[in-house]
């Protein structure tokens, strides 16, 4: 029945009817963003696959002072803030740094971490085409030491009909060999209540302990889930895979990272030259690729996580990346 005027009431009842059942279809699919539990995992075997080809080398190009992408733009703050603990970064920081060098053929190693990093993520549904969230990378160092925080947050329509937040938090020392986590903590919220683990990395009795108390042994360069993307940057990329230990604050695994060749992505931030790196699965396991931007110090720009029949289960792409050394 149409009003008065002629305006279709009727239709536009049924349409954005029709709009709430597709997005709660969405949400049902809400990205499980964590690495599988340790009694779901099979041991490791001795007997390794396959790995990828080696990479391509990485040809040679003479630094510029601005690399090609479009400059960042200013970050609109859309979710819960992190600490306010965190120095804010100064509005005139250098936020653009030179492209990384080569050297004979090889990836230039281990660039200087950042005093100040704020990174600015959008959390996307599988293809790309719709937008579930965003999370936020705060990377602080001095005196020998890191903070490392990451908030995530659903945003929007999702937001309304899914509220989830993810709150993790990283700190430890900074070595010759890059970062060495102390202590790892990751607060999860969502319909289903909060959930808390944390993971202490003991190096002088080679342990790591667990909120439950339990210990499990600590090998060498053993990372957590949020220090990894960081990592990977001091890690000899002219490889073909690297051996790494890994935990998620529940439990401890060793995993082997595949080196890929350099790829172009496209991001909101333009053209962006990366290193794709992945972590081998093995039977049953989730997977994950990083990739690594080589005019941005190998910090990470998109992540892809897989879950163990290999589909999509969130794709996170960089929209902003803010560096100073002040």
């Amino acid at each position: 029945m149409k009003s008065p005027v002629g305006f279709p009431y009727q239709r536009i009842a049924i349409a954005v009817t029709l709009s709430v059942l597709a997005h709660s279809i969405l949400l049902l699919k809400w990205p499980q963003i964590r690495f599988k539990e340790s009694n779901e995992l099979p041991v490791l075997q001795a007997k390794l696959e396959p790995l990828p080809k080696p990479p391509a080398k990485v040809v040679a190009r003479k630094p510029k002072t601005q690399p090609s992408s479009t400059p960042p733009q200013t970050i609109v703050e859309t979710i819960a803030p992190a600490v306010s603990a965190t120095p804010a970064l100064n509005a005139d920081a250098d936020y653009v740094t030179p492209p990384m060098p080569t050297v004979a053929g090889k990836i230039h190693l281990r660039p200087k971490f950042p005093k100040h990093a704020r990174l600015s993520f959008s959390v996307q549904y599988a293809d790309g085409t719709f937008k579930l969230g965003e999370i936020i990378h705060q990377f602080e160092t001095g005196d020998g030491r890191y903070t490392l925080r990451a908030e995530t947050q659903t945003t929007g329509l999702v937001g309304i009909f899914k509220n989830y937040h993810l709150s993790q938090t990283s700190t430890g020392g900074v070595t010759e060999q890059g970062l060495r986590p102390e202590n790892y903590k990751e607060i999860k919220s969502d319909s289903g209540g909060t959930q808390t683990s944390t993971v202490r990395f003991d190096w002088s009795a080679q342990k790591a302990i667990f909120a439950d108390n339990t210990e499990r042994p600590l090998p060498e360069q053993t990372l957590d889930v949020l220090s990894l993307p960081y990592q990977l940057s001091q890690l000899p990329l002219d490889l073909e895979s690297l051996p790494i230990s890994l935990s998620n604050g529940r439990n401890l695994n060793q995993y082997f990272i595949a080196i890929g060749a350099e790829e172009t992505i496209s991001t909101a931030m333009g053209e962006l030259r990366t290193i794709p790196l992945r972590k081998v699965p093995g039977k049953n396991e989730d997977s994950l690729i990083i990739w690594l931007a080589l005019e941005y110090r190998l910090l990470p720009v998109k992540m892809l996580y897989f879950d163990k029949f290999g589909e999509i289960t969130a794709n996170m792409l960089i929209t902003d990346i803010r560096v100073s050394d002040e």
